[in-house]
């Protein structure tokens, strides 16, 4: 029987900082299985093969690389068509999950996941590129529990990246009725486009070089906090609790 990837339940709290965690590079690495599940549900609809080898993903919203996909192919673009590869897209995804196991966290991500839930003044959150069930799909799939996510921000709920936190703050004041300010959301990313997309809607951005960005590439766009990995939660934390206590937001 395959696996039901339904929408998690979102529980409301009353917390202080929003941490918003990147999938791809940051919390997880998938094995390529993304491109190869576009690559499938091109071939299923059209009857040809495509070539994703020259796709840069890094920081990209889905809905902009199914259409790259198709204009490099002379594939329809229409609504219609970028739907049928969207939903052919993620039937591909969810049967690649139900055969194998195709992502694996990286070093320290599921622990600071785990303790940025747990922590009374802190709210946990998804922010990708990737459409929504695919997110899941990838999530639960490297060992991180769904309910340490109290919600998700999505590839195809914005026009630009840039769009997103804006998206995420909206959703954090619909499920505890706050109004969050900009300096209180951290994005934590792999890419030069989650610090662009934090410093665009005034929010704070920590980077990770454990994706494809180099470190230096990273330091050029001055997040706030730039780490090598996560494997030092301890030191994640406190980091952290320096951008509340910033903030105006000490417990």
């Amino acid at each position: 029987m395959p696996r039901a990837w339904s929408a998690p339940q979102w529980p409301s709290r009353g917390d202080f900082v929003l941490i918003l965690f990147d999938i791809d590079g940051t919390l997880l690495r998938a094995r390529g299985i993304g491109l190869r599940s576009m690559e499938e549900a091109l071939l299923e609809l059209h009857g040809i093969p495509v070539d994703t080898s020259t796709i840069k993903c890094g920081g990209r919203l889905d809905p902009h690389i199914f259409r790259e996909i198709s204009e490099k192919h002379d594939l329809p673009t229409h609504d219609d068509a970028l739907i049928a590869f969207r939903d052919a897209y993620v039937a591909r995804m969810a049967h690649a999950f139900d055969m194998d196991t195709w992502s694996n966290a990286l070093p320290g991500a599921v622990d600071l996941v785990h303790r940025v839930h747990l922590h009374p003044e802190l709210t946990c959150a998804l922010m990708t590129g990737n459409i929504e069930p695919t997110s899941w799909m990838k999530i639960q799939d490297a060992g991180f529990e769904r309910d340490w996510f109290e919600f998700g921000v999505f590839g195809d709920e914005g026009a630009t990246r840039r769009d997103l936190p804006t998206v995420a703050r909206a959703r954090h004041r619909e499920l505890t009725g706050e109004e969050l300010p900009p300096n209180q959301i951290v994005v934590i990313g792999d890419t030069e486009h989650d610090i662009d997309c934090a410093h665009h809607c005034g929010c704070r951005a920590v980077a990770v070089a454990s994706g494809m960005s180099p470190i230096e590439e990273l330091r050029r766009h001055q997040p706030e906090l730039l780490l090598e990995s996560l494997v030092d939660g301890d030191h994640v934390m406190q980091a952290l609790q320096g951008m509340m206590n910033r903030s105006g937001t000490t417990s």
